[in-house]
């Protein structure tokens, strides 16, 4: 039987004399956790269990994944046990207006915990759609296209509802295919109203000669040069990940400086380099490196020059005392046994022995490559063009 009781009620039940758990029980409980979210940098299932006198469990914690606390409640109610249910779902009534968002700045800090302190994760930038977790003072708990989740300043979303994201999905969008630029006042020519990076995406108003007039997630208005952009909706039809120009604006990167948790062009680490990389040519990889390695065709690295192929990523770590392989940094094979990757800069290495530019590092802890281009849009590996909080999906 299932008891709904008040937040007072809980705390008194919290701190009853508690009886331990049965393993069996715990272990049941993870395993449905881990069953949902394996991977905790992009799912939430924090759940905790106490057991009281009188053999009545109570459940606290949350997760954003209805199916898997059904799973729970389902299982407890079946092993016979009564309980009180401290079980929430996120996101929950003091966001659900409100649960969707649109990234309103060039770039975006996504942190581990809601403090200007705490570690860099990711970066999402302008015109992103987030899905809006939870709300902590000035803070918001989202998630972006590729899964991830993290906390953004309020500042730097605005936040709507389904009914004006489905408006936004259908609206005219545009897309900066450059490496960076800026959005300039329509009246004052040489007056900056915001600057923006490449994949950022501004809904169009209006355009002149060789310019666009558009609109930020929060509502400024500027011109962008027509050069520097296009239609997202054509951009999504058309754009696939061809290796020579994946290579090309790759190599337009170099010698940008390493940031921790950087997802962009200003400045990226190995995997959000890469990342950024290939949603030029319109996938959203997966956000760190040991993500990536799960997605993709797998490559034999055996014969280097004679079965990779420009464009594949190369994965980079350790392998530990149990055999597995722990995937620490990643970089892009550009042909000719060198590999552009995000290393205290963007550089060009080899891994062969005889060239000047050649990493013993890198050929040293290889572990193994992934082939992105060609692969079926699925996570990991997915369109733009396929991804529902972009587009309106037939």
């Amino acid at each position: 039987m299932k008891y709904s009781i008040p937040l007072l009620l809980i705390l008194i039940i919290s701190g009853c004399n508690q009886i331990e758990v049965p393993e069996s029980v715990r272990e049941a409980v993870d395993s449905i956790a881990f069953k949902f979210v394996p991977d905790k940098r992009e799912g939430i299932c924090d759940i905790s269990i106490a057991l009281l006198k009188g053999r009545k469990l109570l459940l606290k914690g949350e997760t954003n994944i209805n199916e898997a606390r059904d799973e729970i409640i389902r299982y407890i109610t079946d092993s016979g046990y009564e309980f009180y249910d401290s079980l929430n779902v996120i996101p929950g009534p003091d966001v659900a207006d409100k649960s969707w968002g649109l990234i309103s700045v060039s770039v975006c800090n996504m942190k581990k915990s809601p403090s200007h302190s705490s570690e860099l994760v990711s970066q999402a930038i302008m015109g992103t759609p987030v899905k809006v977790l939870k709300s902590r003072g000035g803070w918001v708990l989202v998630q972006t296209p590729d899964h991830y989740i993290g906390w953004i300043s309020s500042s730097g979303i605005s936040r709507y509802d389904e009914t004006v994201m489905a408006d936004w999905r259908q609206s005219r969008r545009l897309i900066f295919t450059a490496r960076s630029g800026d959005i300039l006042s329509p009246e004052e020519e040489n007056e900056v109203v915001s600057d923006i990076v490449s994949g950022s995406i501004t809904r169009y108003i209006d355009e002149g000669r060789d310019y666009y007039l558009v609109e930020t997630p929060d509502g400024r208005r500027g011109r962008i040069n027509k050069a520097d952009s296009d239609d997202f909706s054509r951009w999504c039809k058309v754009i696939l990940p061809e290796a020579d120009k994946l290579i090309r604006f790759a190599k337009s990167l170099k010698g940008s400086p390493y940031l921790w948790g950087g997802t962009s062009t200003k400045m990226a680490d190995c995997s959000g380099f890469v990342k950024t990389v290939y949603f030029t040519g319109g996938i959203i990889l997966a956000r760190d490196a040991s993500q990536q390695f799960r997605y993709g065709k797998e490559v034999d690295i055996s014969r280097l020059s004679g079965l990779l192929e420009p464009g594949d990523l190369l994965f980079f770590g350790r392998t530990n005392s149990e055999g597995e392989k722990v995937i620490t940094h990643t970089g892009m094979y550009i042909g000719d046994t060198e590999v552009i990757h995000d290393s205290g800069m963007i550089r060009v290495n080899s891994l062969d022995s005889t060239r000047t530019n050649y990493s013993s590092y890198l050929r040293e802890s290889l572990q193994g490559a992934r082939r992105i281009i060609g692969a079926e849009s699925a996570r990991g590996t997915e369109r733009v063009k396929l991804h529902g909080w972009y587009n309106i999906q037939d």
